[in-house]
């Protein structure tokens, strides 16, 4: 089996243990080509999974491979240069002191708070990417103080300097206000209509943030595969109703989603 026709992430009987079972034999593979939204209740595991797939927790048990590369076999911190990640995990490394704009350069090579000073190129790059979020403002500015939605998209701006191959997006919508939000999903549905686009993995609570170039949702239960496949067919008022444990009805027009409670 060549590079290009591994499946850009697999993980295959997955395990994960804190004190308590957090993840319990989790089975998932993603081709290329793929664009996933990760759904389920809080506490199903979401982002235990998605810090496990990037090499910031362990798995107790099972084999994870991104990009071909196997963990435990190849270094983790070279694989994780081929992921654009925004997840809330990163907010708890970033020290208060941190410059913005550091911030973001780390994320080429995937660092956490720079040490050394980065080369103007890629403080140009960064800088670039923060006017383009509406953040130039911060580009003096330190990690510490920022505001929720500042920090998400400072996150995002770091993501997209790293040359990845998968976008990993845990929750990249929170502390977005709605215009903020559907600037952000404009744009990440237009990253995803190019020819050579990233395979996407996004997690998220809303059905509502799930845009018209997904291909398939993995559905998570109390740490579980409750089911894994197109869109169309999991995406089902009984499947949702099912992994959230209430009635509910889910609609979809033009593309998007929206789910009602009954």
């Amino acid at each position: 089996m060549t590079q290009q026709t591994k499946p850009v992430l697999e993980i295959e009987d997955v395990t994960f243990q804190r004190g308590r079972p957090i993840l319990k034999g989790l089975t998932w593979r993603v081709e290329r080509g793929e664009h996933w939204c990760v759904l389920g209740p809080n506490g199903c595991g979401k982002t235990s999974m998605i810090n496990i797939i990037t090499g910031y927790e362990s798995a107790t048990s099972g084999r994870i491979s991104l990009g071909g590369k196997t963990f435990g076999e190849s270094d983790w911190r070279e694989v994780r240069k081929k992921v654009g990640l925004v997840a809330s995990t990163l907010t708890t490394y970033l020290e208060p002191g941190e410059l913005v704009i550091d911030a973001v350069v780390s994320g080429r090579d995937a660092m956490i708070n720079l040490i050394t000073q980065p080369k103007p190129e890629l403080i140009k790059e960064a800088e670039a990417l923060l006017e383009s979020v509406g953040c130039g403002y911060l580009r003096e500015a330190y990690w510490g103080p920022l505001s929720q939605g500042e920090k998400q998209k400072v996150l995002i701006c770091r993501a997209l300097m790293a040359r990845f191959s998968v976008l990993i997006l845990d929750e990249p919508c929170a502390g977005l206000d709605p215009v903020a939000r559907e600037q952000f999903l404009r744009w990440l549905e237009g990253l995803l209509s190019k020819p050579d686009a990233p395979t996407l993995v996004m997690v998220t609570h809303h059905v509502e943030e799930i845009l018209p170039c997904t291909t398939h949702v993995l559905l998570l239960k109390s740490g579980s595969v409750y089911g894994s496949g197109l869109k169309g067919k999991m995406l089902r008022s009984q499947h949702l109703s099912e992994v959230y444990g209430a009635p509910i009805t889910v609609r979809s027009h033009r593309g998007r989603y929206r789910l009602q409670l009954n």
